[in-house]
C-alpha cells in the first residue's frame, strides 16, 4: 500500500514539474495582468437621422476597449429627450459590426446586460446612456 502511495506520489510531482515548463509555452507574450484600457471614438458614429428634420440625433458613441482581454465597453449617450432604447441598440450593433470588421473578431457576446441611465451632466442638462459590455471571440 505504501509503495502505491509513493509511486503516486512521485508520478503526481513530475506531472507539475512537467505542466510548469509546458505552461510557458502557452502563455501569450503580451502581459496578461495588463487591463490598459484604450478609448476609441468611432469616426463613423452609425446615428440615426430625424426623418421630420433630416438631422442626426444628438447622440455619441465611446468604446473602451481592452485589448488583453478582448473585450470593450460601449457608451451610447444622448439626450434624455431624445434617448430612445430601441435606436441606441441598433446604432450599437453597427458599431460593434465596424469594429469586429477593424480588429479581425469574427464572434461576440454580451458579458452583462445592457444598463440604461439617466442622469444630469455636469452643466445640468439630462442625458440617457445605454452601456453595453461585450467579449469578442478571434
Amino acid at each position: 500500500m505504501k509503495k502505491i502511495f509513493a509511486i503516486l506520489a512521485c508520478m503526481t510531482a513530475l506531472t507539475c514539474f512537467y505542466a510548469q515548463d509546458s505552461v510557458d509555452d502557452i502563455v501569450n507574450p503580451k502581459n496578461p495582468m495588463d487591463r490598459t484600457v484604450t478609448v476609441i471614438v468611432p469616426e463613423n458614429q452609425r446615428l440615426t437621422t430625424n426623418p421630420e428634420t433630416g438631422k442626426q440625433k444628438p447622440a455619441s458613441v465611446k468604446i473602451e476597449y481592452i485589448e488583453n482581454y478582448d473585450e470593450a465597453r460601449i457608451y451610447y449617450t444622448c439626450l434624455d429627450v431624445a434617448f430612445e432604447k430601441s435606436e441606441a441598440m441598433i446604432t450599437i450593433a453597427d458599431i460593434i459590426e465596424d469594429f469586429m470588421k477593424e480588429h479581425g473578431y469574427f464572434k461576440y457576446t454580451y458579458l452583462k446586460r445592457d444598463k440604461t441611465r439617466h442622469y444630469k451632466d455636469d452643466r445640468g442638462v439630462k442625458m440617457g446612456e445605454m452601456l453595453c459590455v461585450i467579449k469578442f471571440y478571434r
